[in-house]
């Protein structure tokens, strides 16, 4: 702003005063014009005094100085009298130009605070003038001397200091004027916008990730704030993924621990139930001891599940047609699909490239979240897998129309052993599991969701090499 003001500084007053410079010049062209006017005035009342024979002149130039502020004069250095010898060097020098090149002369000076304009225009000699100056040898054409024509320039001077106050005070105006209104347009346009930036940065710093700027520009301001939204989009994914990622190994280790630590007794607990339900009779009591067995089962599954977890295998990776894999899914669910009342739409990319990616461990993962698709949707619906390619990456969507995901549990349906299924009905591991592979691969799952719609969950891999 300063800078600004500096320059805009520079600039007004550098314009102003050309103004007043022009202004000024042409003060003086008026000055030499109104000067050359009274001159060749003079000039003419001559030459008819001089044809006419009338000795009026000393009456004229004593009323014309009388009764105007300026005053003529006309001088010559061999004049018929001394009172027509110049009065200053000014004049003498006037005389000798004219000799050399005929041009009328003038200058500015100042007497007693008082500036003064004097004109100087050659006087040429004529045939009438040879009858008073005949005897000094001129002849027709030569210049006998100068008129001189002086002009108080009180009015003039006031009139330039009138322009030049008028002309400081419009500068200060238009520079004011244009200072506050640079001031609005920066505040309003780049000063706002950055200190809006600058706080949510500083909330970003602070680990809130929930920022978003809401600029909507088509210009450099618009495109940082949309910058800035993405980095924060991402930098609360990536933290997101650093915290499953860290669920995921701190699970997998404590379900391997317990997994070990109770797997024996759930196998011995089913053993002796099956044990006692040979040596019992009692009727009641073996369906007890049926459902101890059951139970202790269902147990040993869950810990199965954790076992399975906890015991991720790097993946395999080889060159894999992703349309592949989803047909491959899609027949070994077909049961379930068809019990389930589900319309499936394939909209595959016939020209989807190959990526390299473990077959069986993104089956899994298409798996894991077409069950769940099928279960969002109990009394059937439309179930839509497709395939495209985009930015270097390869995508592979699965659309369900069932009963979507609130809000707040988008965040969560990642975690280890979260699930919005009743009791019994999941362990909660299948997306943990999914996401974990996916991550594995270098890609990551997107999901959108909306209650009473549906969802879209979206597994993107990169091409690589």
């Amino acid at each position: 702003m300063l800078l600004v003001g500096f320059v805009m500084i520079m600039l007004i007053f550098g314009l102003f005063s050309w103004i007043y410079v022009i202004n000024e010049k042409h003060m003086e062209t008026l000055l030499k014009e109104q000067a050359k006017s009274i001159a060749d005035q003079v000039i003419l009342v001559r030459l008819w005094n001089a044809q006419n024979k009338e000795r009026i002149e000393p009456v004229l130039s004593v009323l014309s100085n009388r009764k105007f502020s300026y005053k003529w004069k006309m001088v010559s250095k061999k004049p018929i009298g001394t009172e027509n010898l110049p009065e200053n060097e000014f004049q003498s020098r006037a005389i000798d130009s004219f000799h050399k090149e005929p041009r009328d002369v003038y200058r500015i000076y100042e007497v007693n605070g008082r500036k003064y304009f004097e004109y100087a225009g050659p006087i040429i000699m004529e045939e009438p003038c040879l009858r008073c100056h005949i005897d000094q040898g001129y002849r027709p054409g030569d210049i006998h001397g100068a008129i001189v024509v002086t002009i108080p320039m009180d009015e003039a001077v006031q009139n330039l200091r009138e322009t030049r106050r008028t002309l400081a005070l419009s500068a200060l105006v238009l520079l004011w004027s244009i200072i506050v209104l640079l001031y609005f347009i920066l505040n309003g346009t780049i000063i706002m916008p950055i200190n809006i930036l600058k706080d949510a940065l500083s909330r970003v710093g602070k680990g809130d990730y929930n920022v978003a700027i809401e600029i909507k520009r088509n210009d450099e301001i618009g495109d940082l704030a949309q910058s800035f939204n993405q980095m924060v989009r991402d930098l609360r994914n990536k933290e997101r993924q650093i915290i499953r990622s860290e669920k995921l190994a701190t699970v997998g280790k404590l379900a391997a621990g317990v997994a070990h630590e109770i797997n024996n007794p759930l196998g011995n607990i089913s053993l002796y139930a099956q044990m006692l339900s040979q040596k019992i009779k009692d009727g009641e009591a073996r369906k007890k001891l049926k459902i101890i067995e059951e139970q202790a089962t269902q147990a040993a599954r869950i810990v199965k599940s954790l076992l399975e977890f906890s015991r991720q295998m790097e993946p395999k990776f080889r060159k894999v047609n992703l349309n592949d894999v989803v047909n491959k899914t899609l027949e070994i669910l077909q049961p379930q699909i068809s019990i389930n009342n589900i319309k499936v739409i394939k909209n595959l990319n016939k020209d989807l490239p190959e990526v390299k990616a473990d077959p069986a461990q993104i089956q899994q993962v298409l798996v894991n979240i077409i069950n769940n698709a099928i279960e969002a949707m109990p009394e059937g619906g439309t179930l839509i897998i497709e395939t495209k390619q985009r930015d270097g990456e390869v995508e592979i969507g699965i659309t369900d129309t069932g009963e979507g995901i609130p809000e707040e549990n988008l965040s969560k349906i990642f975690d280890p052993f979260f699930s919005t299924k009743g009791v019994g009905k999941g362990t909660g591991l299948g997306l943990s599991v999914s996401y974990g592979i996916v991550e594995r691969h270098g890609g990551r799952i997107e999901v959108e969701s909306e209650v009473g719609v549906g969802s879209t969950f979206k597994v993107i891999l990169p091409l690589g090499d």
